[in-house]
């Protein structure tokens, strides 16, 4: 009777032993297939574009541009809107028809009648500057209520962080509100964003999916959609671009300012 018990401990053993040895053969087996040219499982990273290499080692080297950086922030909007982002300037030379198209839409955007009379569009612009931390704009009814609910509060501020750059440096360029009262805007909207995000490519990628909702929410979920994901994946890999000439968190927005000699 004994001899037939260590008998049966022995074959479980040895069943064991087998059981293990081909879980480790699978486990290799699936790591050479993903290595391999062709493989399923994903590739090994490919060699940085050497051209996207030399601008960040640029980026990295310059010396700090606050303000085209706080600028870069409403880069998707701007060159969405046919507008140059080239600059660390809020004046742009504009052709009249241009800034009257412009001027109609950020009406349009800031919720205000497209027939307010000239003279009432300035104080009403700073009016809404003075706000501005709680949302420039209009905006569908609980778009950022849905966003926060999902858990999704990133994406919120990022949008809501691009929009107000874009907004804003519109409504100064337009002569609505002098450059000394956008400049602490833009300044503190591009803290925030500095502190909440790691990256341009994380700050970049929430806008787009919060661009998505604003879309699905707006029933226009189609091609459009997508356009933004799009648009912050090809900006994120212009070598000329803001997003890889200026580093993210290389210097903070606030950060002491030597004097001049």
């Amino acid at each position: 009777m004994l001899k037939l018990l260590l008998w049966l401990v022995g074959l479980g053993l040895l069943f064991f032993a087998w059981r293990v040895a081909v879980v480790v053969l699978g486990v290799m087996r699936e790591d050479d297939e993903k290595a391999a040219p062709g493989g399923k499982g994903p590739a090994a990273p490919a060699k940085e574009d050497p051209a996207l290499r030399a601008a960040r080692a640029k980026a990295e080297s310059a010396p700090p541009n606050r303000r085209r950086w706080a600028l870069a922030l409403g880069d998707i909007l701007l060159m969405r809107n046919g507008l140059p982002c080239n600059s660390d300037t809020l004046a742009l030379d504009l052709p009249a028809e241009k800034q009257e198209q412009l001027a109609r839409q950020v009406l349009r955007e800031m919720n205000f009648p497209a027939d307010l009379p000239a003279a009432s569009i300035p104080a009403r612009m700073q009016a809404a500057l003075t706000g501005w931390i709680g949302g420039l704009g209009r905006s569908h009814d609980g778009f950022y209520e849905q966003l926060a609910a999902q858990g999704r509060v990133r994406d919120a501020l990022a949008f809501d962080c691009a929009r107000t750059a874009f907004l804003v440096r519109c409504i100064a360029l337009l002569g609505w509100v002098p450059e000394a009262r956008a400049w602490p805007v833009l300044f503190l909207n591009a803290q925030r964003a500095q502190d909440s995000f790691d990256s341009w490519e994380d700050f970049g990628l929430a806008y787009a999916r919060a661009r998505e909702h604003w879309l699905r929410i707006s029933t226009q979920d189609g091609p459009a959609s997508t356009r933004a994901a799009t648009e912050v994946r090809e900006h994120l890999r212009n070598v000329e671009g803001n997003w890889l000439t200026l580093p993210w968190k290389r210097y903070r927005i606030f950060d002491p300012q030597p004097l001049s000699a």
